[in-house]
């Protein structure tokens, strides 16, 4: 229980009772509810309460060009009670959005939003909320963990509202790729509690989650909202409509996670798809994800985005590697599969884990060596080191892997110190296989071990479950100079393993080096190996250049041994002119966010100290940009005052859906922390000693 202490007596009894009763107030908050939500009063630091107070409907609206999504999300939150309600609600978007866009409907009024920093942003909607006025406040909590804020919600009124961003469209092997996140996986939270407990948190942010803020996760009461899950009812119903314009042929189009209906316009261009749920309204217990397929020689081997602001030339390039390359000379495999066990994974994940592992070990060959490390709680190594790939070994690793369960927490570092330990030897081509859902919340220290003790290993990430972490394990596989994998469905385990294992067979171009026409920013600015059907993806902005002359750009590397490269020229004809009125372009926005996530990297690499630093330097190119970060934020207020002075807002928290698959517990402390079954066992057990230390207590005169 951290820093939450129990005063009781002096005696041994009073302490041993302090210790038991702690477990038993531990079972009482986990023991879970009907999961609608809880309500802290503005007037009742105690209240807790099961009423379905608020609803929360959800409409996607995405148009797809190339390799940019426009995402519309209106959210409608209704109050259904007698009373006025400030709404809180923590909700997942992709880790590359760029969010710029925030508008609040109440009746026939528009209010608009505005970047400002955090917080200035703050101090605006503290003061709308205070005053009566309605107001929406966004917050990042993570890149990819957004927190809004609604004040003053009347009794029986309906709010909506609505975020803009654009999100990246990715290529693999062949296939173009989207996936909006719509819940969240309960995250891990490591550390020992920082501060006091609950009731301070919720004076200073309205609702608290269900964990409080430790020492390695600051903000731990900020990312773990409450979470339901109830057979047969729709949870926070989303409904689809999606325009996708692919500019190309297509051959398929498909989901693995929800059903769809998909049509294609009379008249239209072969790559134009409307696409909606087929049920219309679904929960939102999973991501979305959906997929695209070119007909055969349309895939584009090179593509390139132009725009023009302020005049300032924005790009983005995409260009494919050679899709064969010779397999003389390759160096053999050290292969270290990282299994992630822990209660997060229960159910699906587990299961999905399980397969994507054994398929890895089926790639191996006598000249390869290998380990697999299993982690939850803690981490064990089913070798003391890197084994030859031999018959029995594998075996040993197989039998392993089938006896392995989901439960315990997430204690991730112990299984990257205990992988990056593993001693390297140049004969071999050092790879990790990182499989996980990445629910944690302390990315930074993770991010910053993989950085700081990677040496020449590739880390390789593969995001199991319908809900991971997204943020944390691309992130990682960025630092790890690898490539990240998702699987969302069973259905996707073969064709996505057997990629990720095509790519870990050989890189296909390496030491890439890009000549730009100067001057020029782009970002990465340190370009990874490329792999088996995997594309270079760069955004930059370029300075000015004479209108005749037509820059060119030029790709380097080293492909089977051998000096690759590919010229070409930039298109200008498509950024001749500035986009109209103030609108920053989707490839402005593009690059700005591209920026940030480097600067963001900077912060993961130095650890919490460049947090100053860090933000002298994202929070200029937030607000040129007009985006969410992690210093800046979107507030929008109404300037007429709706709520009287002599009313009270009751403070109410929307839960998110638990994800499709797991057994977790849906309300309370997940299986990743310390665990719901624990907690009641300590109640169980507090009860039979408080009854034993009372007759204890009577037999011998105690009071």
């Amino acid at each position: 229980m951290g820093d939450q202490r129990w005063r009781g007596t002096g005696s041994i009894g009073g302490r041993v009772m302090g210790i038991l009763l702690a477990g038993f107030i531990s079972a009482a908050w986990a023991e879970p509810d009907s999961g609608r939500l809880v309500l802290s009063s503005e007037n009742d630091d105690a209240a807790v309460t099961t009423t379905d107070a608020l609803h929360l409907g959800t409409d996607l609206e995405l148009t797809v060009q190339g390799l940019q999504a426009q995402v519309l999300v209106s959210q409608t939150f209704k109050n259904q009670t007698d009373q006025w309600v400030n709404a809180t609600y923590v909700y997942p978007l992709a880790e590359d959005s760029a969010v710029s866009q925030l508008t609040m409907h109440v009746g026939e009024r528009v209010i608009t939003g505005e970047i400002q920093e955090k917080s200035k942003a703050r101090k605006t909607f503290a003061a709308a909320k205070a005053s009566g006025k309605k107001a929406t406040l966004i917050e990042q909590q993570r890149p990819n963990m957004f927190r809004q804020q609604v004040a003053n919600i009347a009794p029986g009124e309906t709010i909506r509202v609505e975020l803009g961003y654009s999100q990246q469209v990715m290529y693999d092997a062949g296939e173009f790729r989207l996936r909006l996140p719509l819940t969240l996986t309960p995250r891990y939270i490591p550390g020992v509690v920082n501060g006091q407990w609950r009731k301070e948190q919720t004076v200073a942010t309205g609702v608290n989650g269900w964990a409080s803020a430790t020492d390695q996760v600051p903000d731990a009461h900020l990312i773990t909202p409450s979470q339901q899950h109830v057979a047969g009812e729709l949870i926070n119903p989303v409904s689809l409509s999606l325009q996708l314009d692919a500019g190309m042929p297509l051959t398929r189009v498909h989901s693995d996670t929800h059903q769809l209906t998909i049509s294609q316009p009379t008249g239209n261009d072969a790559g134009v798809r409307l696409i909606h749920f087929a049920k219309g309204e679904v929960s939102m217990d999973r991501d979305f994800e959906i997929t695209w397929q070119p007909k055969p020689h349309s895939a584009p081997l090179a593509a390139q985005f132009v725009s023009q602001w302020q005049g300032e030339r924005y790009l983005q390039l995409m260009l494919m590697p050679p899709q064969e390359v010779s397999a003389n000379n390759l160096a053999p495999r050290e292969l270290i599969l990282v299994v992630d066990t822990s209660g997060s994974m229960a159910g699906d994940s587990i299961k999905q884990a399980r397969t994507s592992a054994l398929l890895a070990l089926d790639t191996l060959t006598p000249r390869d060596r290998f380990n697999v490390i299993l982690f939850a709680s803690d981490s064990r190594a089913v070798f003391d080191h890197a084994v030859v790939a031999s018959a029995n070994n594998i075996q040993t690793a197989r039998c392993a892997l089938e006896r392995m369960r989901a439960d315990g927490g997430t204690e991730m570092m112990g299984a990257l110190k205990r992988a990056f330990a593993q001693p390297s030897n140049t004969e071999y081509l050092q790879q990790v296989v990182f499989v996980t859902d990445g629910s944690v919340g302390n990315e930074a220290d993770l991010l910053q071990h993989i950085h700081r003790n990677l040496g020449d290993a590739r880390l390789f990430t593969v995001a199991i479950g319908s809900a991971p972490n997204r943020f944390f394990m691309r992130r990682a596989a960025q630092f790890g100079r690898g490539s990240f994998t998702e699987i969302a469905a069973t259905a996707q385990i073969a064709p996505r393993m057997a990629g990720l294992l095509n790519k870990l067979k050989r890189p296909v171009v390496t030491n890439i080096d890009i000549e730009w026409p100067q001057p020029v920013q782009v970002f990465p600015r340190r370009i990874p190996d490329l792999y088996w059907g995997e594309p270079l993806l760069v955004t930059a902005k370029l300075g000015p250049w004479p209108s005749r002359s037509l820059p060119l750009v030029t790709v380097r590397g080293v492909s089977g041994g051998k000096p690759w490269q590919r010229d070409f020229p930039i298109n200008a004809a498509t950024a001749d002119a500035d986009s109209e009125g103030d609108a920053i372009p989707v490839l402005a926005q593009r690059f700005g966010r591209e920026k940030i996530k480097f600067l963001e990297n900077e912060f993961y690499v130095n650890g919490r100290d460049a947090s100053d630093k860090a933000r002298q330097k994202i929070l200029p190119v937030a607000l040129k940009y007009q985006l969410m970060s992690r210093y800046t934020s979107l507030v929008a207020v109404d300037k007429t005052p709706a709520r009287s002075a002599s009313e009270v807002g009751q403070e109410r928290e929307l839960s998110n859906a638990m994800p499709a698959g797991a057994t977790m517990t849906a309300v309370g402390y997940p299986q990743t922390a310390a665990g719901v079954t624990w907690h009641l066992l300590l109640g169980a057990l507090a009860l039979l000693a408080l009854l034993g230390i009372k007759n204890l207590e009577v037999r011998y005169g105690r009071s």
